[in-house]
């Protein structure tokens, strides 16, 4: 599904397995003019298969940024991240768990993974669009360091 148009190359990646909170997503995303494709994984374990697909080909790319439900069925979030974390490709990318209830040791060992952002989930339509603020300047950021990094490949050529 794509959020909006822009380079299909560039794309955000979802684990969320509540088919309403996939649809705030979207929405969040749709309000504030994200120009990213959105991939949709509904559970852990598909979320750690698509991370072995990217770095199996390399005709794929990663994510710009990955969004995740802490409480994901097959593979909890840990789980996702230290794969992630792991990958060959792709252990920088941000990632922003989302989460409605989350303890003091959940958080502690998320944040043991790095470059990870917390949003979580709110009850109301309003609130739960701010995380297109925080997916647009993650994402911004993220744009910016790209190009810092190609300019640099380009003045080393």
């Amino acid at each position: 599904m794509r959020v909006a148009s822009g380079n299909p190359a560039t794309y955000i990646l979802l684990a969320e397995d509540n088919p309403a909170d996939i649809e705030l997503v979207r929405e969040a995303l749709q309000d504030r003019q994200i120009l990213c494709g959105l991939h949709v994984v509904s559970d852990g374990e598909q979320a750690v298969t698509f991370i072995d697909r990217i770095d199996s080909d390399s005709s794929l790319s990663c994510p710009k940024l990955f969004l995740m439900d802490l409480h994901l069925p097959k593979r909890n979030g840990d789980e996702v991240l230290t794969r992630l974390r792991s990958s060959e490709r792709c252990p920088n990318t941000p990632v922003v768990v989302m989460t409605s209830l989350a303890s003091r040791r959940d958080i502690e060992r998320t944040c043991q993974h790095g470059n990870v952002h917390y949003f979580q989930k709110p009850t109301t339509l309003e609130r739960f669009l701010e995380l297109g603020d925080v997916v647009k300047n993650l994402v911004d950021e993220r744009n910016l360091s790209d190009i810092a990094a190609a300019d640099g490949r380009h003045e080393r050529a």
